[in-house]
């Protein structure tokens, strides 16, 4: 399609430091720190809102801020905190609760917006929702010249000094050529098609033994009454009173494939067969579970949600052994101890970081080659299982912080991504007043 369109008619409209693609966690904080930074951001969003998977896809958590163990205490801070007392302010949260051996912290989606769009004008960001990133250019040099953007009212083009692909699906080094990878072979972990339930009796639902739930789900399952294909569900209260956001769905295909995020006919199918899965556990629910006898399906999300798609080819890739011996790196630009969560087609896998946790370098967002871009979020230089702890939004609120100001390193001191390390960034950080994912 894009071969049909004459660039030289297309107009030009922006002309940025640094333009982001994807409003998710790791767009909004590359903004932010980029825009401390000193530097004109425009961010580019396809929905008419940011949140990404937390709210497009609504997961509906803010998971990775808090260590695992013996002693469960927030271990991640800088721009996540920043977001989550920000949260907390407007009353968008609950008391974080137990996620196996660690915690996560439920988040109300309009909460979630709204702090979003306030940061972003609070620091002279200029957002584009409702528009599509469609292609980058290059130079001779290697350098991403300019950008094809599909808005409400037309074709335009972006010239930037910088660009940073958070889309969560590798969009923009994809379309240059990067080098990127599909999981394990192609395996991939599956998605879900998260819901809400109203009018929950919560004092008669939090007594509730979670186990039973997963007991009776394979029970019924086997019974053939419902199609509840996963037996290892979650289920958490929200903001509002009597809301209780619904983790249980699987989706695959009738022959066990996973449908991928990055390809439309498997979307399609994903979003039907995750509207008739909710369907399906929420009848399950309100028949079989104390304090649902009275609900509703609420909602979903505007899209399923989505773990996994592309990755880059990275200078570092984080590996298996990184995350499973807590490896931590002096150059690092995020830490976490979420656990290897890894849902795949046949079943659920989680391992856990017991009193520890691990480092992300900052080279695991530097595709190779990498001149004036680089990527956040869930797309970054990681193995399948390590993706699986990795890809979360605490983690994704520090990636993306560390990238902005890697931009601004690199468009005020002239220097190609290739030449920049995770020491220089977190120089960089603190010389711009820029707190780290380490520092409260």
């Amino acid at each position: 399609m894009t071969q049909d369109i004459h660039l030289a008619d297309i107009p030009v409209r922006y002309q940025p430091d640094v333009c982001i693609i994807g409003g998710g966690a790791a767009g909004v904080s590359a903004a932010i720190a980029a825009a401390r930074c000193g530097l004109s951001v425009l961010l580019v969003e396809r929905y008419g809102f940011c949140g990404g998977a937390s709210v497009a896809g609504l997961s509906g958590t803010i998971c990775g801020l808090f260590s695992s163990g013996t002693n469960r205490q927030q271990l991640v801070f800088g721009f996540a905190d920043e977001f989550y007392q920000a949260l907390i302010h407007r009353n968008g949260v609950t008391d974080p609760v137990p996620f196996g051996k660690t915690l996560l912290v439920p988040h109300d989606a309009f909460s979630w917006k709204c702090v979003a769009d306030d940061l972003l004008l609070q620091h002279h960001c200029q957002v584009l929702y409702h528009t599509q990133f469609l292609r980058a250019f290059l130079t001779e040099e290697g350098r991403v010249s300019s950008l094809l953007l599909k808005a409400m009212d037309g074709f335009f083009l972006v010239y930037p000094r910088f660009v940073i692909d958070a889309s969560g699906d590798a969009e923009l080094v994809h379309s240059i050529g990067c080098a990127t990878y599909y999981g394990k072979k192609g395996s991939i972990q599956t998605p879900t098609m998260m819901f809400k339930m109203g009018n929950v009796n919560m004092a008669a639902f939090t007594g509730v033994d979670p186990d039973s739930i997963n007991r009776m789900i394979a029970e019924s399952h086997q019974a053939g009454k419902y199609k509840l294909p996963r037996h290892h569900v979650y289920l958490f209260p929200l903001p509002h009173s009597g809301e209780v956001l619904c983790n249980m769905t699987k989706i695959t295909f009738p022959d066990g494939r996973v449908p991928i995020g990055t390809n439309s006919a498997d979307m399609s199918f994903a979003e039907m067969e995750g509207r008739r899965q909710a369907e399906s556990y929420a009848r399950f629910l309100i028949e079989h579970i104390d304090g649902f006898e009275n609900a509703y399906l609420n909602d979903t999300g505007c899209q399923v949600g989505i773990r996994q798609s592309r990755s880059i080819e990275g200078v570092y890739k984080l590996s298996n052994e990184d995350v499973l011996l807590a490896r931590k790196q002096g150059d690092a630009i995020a830490l976490s101890a979420w656990p290897i969560e890894l849902h795949g087609a046949e079943r659920l896998e989680i391992h856990y970081l017991d009193n520890d946790y691990y480092t992300i370098p900052f080279e695991t967002l530097v595709p190779i080659g990498a001149t004036n871009y680089l990527v956040a979020g869930r797309c970054l230089s990681a193995e399948h299982e390590a993706l699986a702890s990795a890809r979360v939004t605490a983690q994704c609120f520090g990636m993306g912080y560390a990238a902005g100001a890697a931009a601004a390193l690199s468009v005020k001191e002239q220097l190609p991504v290739m030449n920049i390390n995770g020491f220089a960034v977190n120089q960089w950080m603190k010389s711009n007043k820029l707190k780290t994912a380490y520092e409260q």
